[in-house]
């Protein structure tokens, strides 16, 4: 099966996303389901996408955040991939979407390297899947949602 990775804009895209971040978040992993939604899912500056199979169907979600403050990290969060869908791949090709639009909004060049370091709030659970992507977790761990969580960044490049 191919999958592309494409911007949310039609509310079909924003209900498949709303749909399976509530599968993933609410009801697998018990977050209180008026906290999966916040604010910044309506702001303007936050990129939604959407993984999707060749057949329409949605497999995976993920948004980026802009950095708050001039030298502070874009934020991916909000990464879930449909129960079914596991295991493909899905969730790198959100990874790599995010980190290819983060680098592109937000990317300083360089001595002709474009850079962007991007954080993410990872779920102790998935550490393993982000160091595959060459996300290095900081060593503090927190619970959010009841779910330990740590810090991890990497800084993403490419030629300018």
């Amino acid at each position: 099966m191919s999958v592309r990775v494409v911007r949310v804009e039609t509310p079909e895209q924003r209900a498949a996303m709303t749909s399976i971040r509530m599968a993933v978040f609410v009801h697998e992993q018990n977050v209180v389901a008026e906290n999966e939604m916040d604010a910044l899912d309506d702001d303007p500056a936050t990129l939604h996408v959407l993984a999707v199979g060749d057949d329409g169907s949605a497999l995976g979600t993920a948004r980026l955040l802009p950095p708050h403050h001039a030298g502070e990290p874009a934020h991916i969060g909000r990464v879930a991939v449909d129960g079914a869908a596991r295991g493909l791949g899905v969730g790198a090709l959100l990874m790599a979407a995010l980190e290819d639009e983060a680098l592109e909004r937000f990317g300083d060049v360089t001595d002709g390297v474009r850079s962007v370091s991007v954080e993410l709030s990872a779920q102790e659970q998935a550490l393993g899947f982000y160091a595959r992507l060459g996300y290095v977790a900081r060593p503090e761990r927190y619970l959010d949602e009841a779910i330990w969580h740590r810090d991890a960044v990497k800084v993403v490049t490419a030629p300018a």
